[in-house]
């Protein structure tokens, strides 16, 4: 058992428990050693109790034991920040990016229209992501409430190590920053063509453009203080069995090693 790997995850919402009409206001994802399982379940609760959006009144941590065999070991996508002076050239810049991936013009401005409503119904965040058709817009996710949330994933000891040795002088080491890699790089390993992503947080304006062909880009200012934010997924309706590549966004574990 002490020989075992965890995988930890927390949600935290605001109004109620169940799946619908609850805020959701923080989300954490970690896989851990035995030795490392308190001390991560103390770092979640104290992570949700002070978080930005409020306080929740639901706190869920689920602990899951992990057969070696099922955890795949993958690469992180190459991270990049652009030089954005305002909310005008992030959007040109995501655009850019995305119509660079094969997104069509229509997808793409469904997709920033959802950030900037709410991607939930009535105009509400969202717990987890929109999957969306590049080609047509069309919304593709069963559950328009909870979206899709990316599960099971973290860096090896190795890498997060390593990581922070490059993120710290560019002022970057932070969890928000390493936690979108690493769900990005699951996202984009999963077979999604491209992913956009501006935080919930209003405090937090840095959003991102993911893809196989440029890797992770930060860019400055994406999110607006009207934005709800959110994350959409881009992938091609006709090419992907659906089901089975949500069951590999949430379900299947993976951990990051060092490029």
């Amino acid at each position: 058992m002490k020989n075992a790997v965890y995988s930890v995850r927390m949600r935290a919402a605001e109004g109620a428990a169940h799946e619908k009409g609850g805020r959701h206001i923080s989300g954490a994802e970690k896989i851990v050693p035995f030795d490392q399982l308190a001390q991560t379940i103390q770092e979640m609760l104290h992570r949700a109790m002070n978080h930005p959006l409020g306080e929740p009144d639901f706190i869920n941590i689920k602990v899951e034991r992990l057969e070696p065999g099922q955890i795949r070991y993958i690469a992180a996508l190459p991270l990049q920040t652009v030089k954005i002076k305002n909310h005008e050239q992030a959007l040109l810049c995501a655009r850019q990016l995305l119509t660079a991936c094969g997104i069509q013009p229509t997808a793409i401005e469904r997709a920033l229209e959802l950030l900037a409503r709410g991607p939930a119904p009535g105009g509400q965040n969202m717990r987890g992501a929109v999957i969306m058709d590049a080609a047509s817009g069309r919304r593709l996710e069963p559950d328009p409430w909870r979206g899709v949330r990316v599960s099971r994933m973290d860096y090896t000891p190795r890498a997060a190590a390593e990581l922070s040795r490059l993120l710290e002088p560019l002022g970057l080491d932070h969890f928000r920053v390493r936690e979108a890699l690493a769900l990005a790089t699951k996202v984009i390993y999963a077979g999604t063509l491209a992913e956009i992503c501006c935080s919930d947080d209003p405090h937090y304006t840095t959003g991102y453009v993911s893809s196989q062909r440029f890797g992770y880009v930060r860019i400055p200012h994406l999110k607006h203080a009207s934005f709800k934010g959110g994350r959409v997924f881009f992938v091609r309706a006709r090419e992907i069995n659906l089901e089975r590549y949500i069951s590999r966004l949430q379900e299947e574990p993976v951990l990051i090693v060092q490029n």
